[in-house]
């Protein structure tokens, strides 16, 4: 046998993730992934700041930066090839320190991923591995796997578990896990090609919707000359995974005709919205599209993903250290399950709009639309249709629990960082003015149990890690985000998980210590 801390079982975005999450923590990691290298083509075409606010902690956002660029306005055009709604990023400053939206090139960022876990010592990664059973009893949870050159299998062991192997998830299967169907299930075709410098500028300058009934579709900007097309298919339309060209160019003689583009990819999809049931069995949780599947309306299924990778790593971290107890692992589907449920009835909502094959409703869509907007198209943010944790390990009585904290850029020295490379990222107690010396006392008294740190937006820069370990940091605001934000919310203070999710906030810093021994006491006695 040989022993891990975790053992994750695919590494796709967030199986990667998770892996550098746990491994940057200093838990020892094994990862098996069944293809010998990743998947050559691209598949998400959107991220948002939360991943890039991820990316950030794994060390990699600078990596990304020739893979990524801004997502450009929706368009939703009806019947009639009329504008009907409009969506958007939220204009600067941003307030997760990033911009709110991006088209990326899938590929490159999980090549870069996987090379920083060639950087982490105590991650390990398998491809070409072939899991063949998992199981557990009241201590380990264990994996049976073959690697190339084995004849039979090797027990590989851990304390913990987790299935990040995708849709078809055969973990999920043999834990007998079922999934909700949310009620979305269509076929589309998705075209990725590089298009010639040429015909660019003949095309949509920005992301258009097509809600045309006779054939809905899609069109995204891409990275560089990537543009991305995915169109509704009828019944007689091949439902191959490697879709034939002789169907697939009058698809897109709208656009293109041969020659003008060099297709990268060309298959067909269902479209579909499932969740999980169940996410955890004692030692062998779920993740990623092992948990749920979301259309890709919103450009939310990778980050979906990720969004669980974050929310587990410091839980499994907190349990690992003994800091916590193994019931605060419960909270994990509490919060992630309801959010990415509503999140997915988001983007089924929006492919309702786009969707409709009955001419006679969609035109009455479209006056629908247009009327509810005054006759005149406004533009919606992205990310306020993003619902944040509404139950779990947040204390759900005080405003902008469960929201993710903003993360201003704060002055160090002569330059403006992020927040976040400044304060850590585990428990943080967030004070929009300056504290008295006996607050700070008692603060970092209430936090020192947790790990945790202060945070103080004052007018200088400052950084102080007394005896007792509990860092004290001075910030100033670049542009303020935080104390607006707490501002508005009549509130002084905000105490923070380590996955940037608001645990609560106060008007005191008695408010404010209570909460601490809340958080501190749930930890212990589970959520």
């Amino acid at each position: 046998m040989k022993e891990t801390d975790v053992i994750i079982v695919g590494l796709g975005p967030t199986g990667a993730t998770l892996a550098g999450l746990l491994g940057q923590r200093g838990l020892s990691v094994t990862v098996f992934d069944r293809l010998p290298d990743l998947f050559p083509l691209p598949r998400a075409a959107g991220l948002d700041h939360e991943v890039m606010r991820i990316a950030q902690e794994l060390q990699v956002a600078d990596r990304l930066a020739a893979h990524i660029a801004p997502y450009r306005p929706s368009e939703y055009r009806g019947m009639q090839g009329q504008l009907i709604k409009r969506l958007d990023a939220a204009p600067p400053p941003h307030r997760l320190g990033w911009a709110p939206n991006y088209v990326f090139e899938q590929p490159a960022f999980e090549r870069i991923l996987r090379a920083r876990l060639a950087e982490l010592p105590n991650v390990h990664v398998a491809t070409s591995a072939e899991v063949r059973e998992v199981g557990q009893d009241d201590q380990h949870a264990w994996a049976d796997v073959v690697l190339p050159g084995d004849a039979e299998p090797t027990r590989h062991v851990a304390r913990w578990l987790i299935a990040c192997d995708g849709g078809s998830s055969p973990v999920r299967k043999r834990l007998g896990l079922t999934l909700e169907d949310l009620g979305f299930d269509e076929p589309w075709l998705v075209v990725d090609a590089i298009v010639s410098e040429a015909k660019l500028a003949e095309l949509p300058q920005t992301q258009v919707q097509y809600c045309e009934a006779e054939r809905p579709c899609t069109y995204v900007v891409g990275v560089g000359r990537h543009r991305r097309w995915e169109i509704m298919l009828l019944p007689g339309d091949s439902l191959s995974s490697d879709f034939p060209d002789e169907q697939l160019w009058p698809l897109l003689e709208r656009w293109l005709k041969p020659g003008e583009a060099q297709i990268w990819r060309a298959a067909a999809y269902r479209f579909h919205g499932l969740v999980a049931n169940q996410w955890r069995r004692d030692r062998i949780l779920l993740a990623g599209d092992a948990a749920h599947m979301t259309p890709p309306f919103m450009a939310q299924g990778m980050v979906q993903g990720m969004r669980d990778a974050l929310n587990l790593a410091w839980k499994l971290d907190d349990v690992h250290r003994g800091r916590a107890s193994h019931r605060l692992l419960d909270s994990y589907q509490a919060e992630r399950r309801p959010q990415v449920v509503a999140t997915t009835r988001v983007a089924m909502e929006l492919g309702r709009v786009i969707c409709e094959r009955d001419p006679e409703r969609a035109r009455e869509r479209d006056a629908r639309l247009l009327a509810e907007q005054g006759g005149q198209v406004s533009t919606r943010f992205r990310q306020d249709m993003i619902p944040g944790i509404a139950d779990g390990l947040i204390e759900t009585a005080t405003p902008g629990a469960g929201s993710i904290v903003p993360q201003p850029l704060v002055r160090d020295g002569e330059r403006f960082v992020r927040l976040d490379d400044v304060s850590g990222r585990g428990v943080r107690l967030v004070a929009i003015e300056a504290l008295r010396p006996d607050e700070v006392r008692a603060a970092r008294q209430a936090l020192a149990p947790l790990g945790g740190t202060l945070v103080v937006l004052t007018n200088e820069m400052s950084a102080d890690v007394p005896a007792d370990g509990v860092p004290v940091i001075h910030a100033a605001e670049d542009v303020p985000v935080m104390a607006p934000w707490l501002a508005k919310l009549e509130r002084r203070f905000a105490l923070v998980r380590p996955d940037h999710c608001v645990y609560g906030t106060a008007a005191s810093l008695d408010e404010a210590l209570t909460l601490i021994a809340r958080l501190q006491q749930s930890f212990q006695e589970g959520f």
